[in-house]
């Protein structure tokens, strides 16, 4: 889904929440959870997935868009922990809950 569509269905009410995900410490990237269960990462105009440089950057972006204030907003990050001491890696993540104007 590009991101001018995830504003256009923002306003249409149809994104249940975004997710702001950080891998690998510092490349983030948007997917977004649709009321009928779907979920997209968002991409730009060639397809490649949107990167914001920081989680700064990526509020902007929402910010600027406009229409994002009562969209739940959440920072994802996986936890290595478990691979990286050898033991069973499982899936799990920290699910954050954010705002648009903290930290800005």
């Amino acid at each position: 889904m590009t991101f001018d569509e995830f504003v256009k269905r923002v306003g249409q009410q149809s994104i249940k929440e975004l997710h702001i995900e950080s891998h690998e410490g510092d490349v983030f990237v948007f997917r977004a959870l649709a009321s009928d269960g779907e979920e997209h990462v968002l991409v730009d105009q060639h397809g490649k997935p949107l990167r914001p440089q920081s989680l700064s950057d990526a509020r902007k972006r929402l910010i600027d868009a406009g229409g994002m204030e009562n969209l739940p907003l959440y920072l994802v990050q996986q936890v290595p922990y478990d691979e990286m001491i050898g033991l069973d890696a499982d899936q799990e993540s920290h699910k954050t809950p954010l705002t648009l104007h903290a930290g800005i």
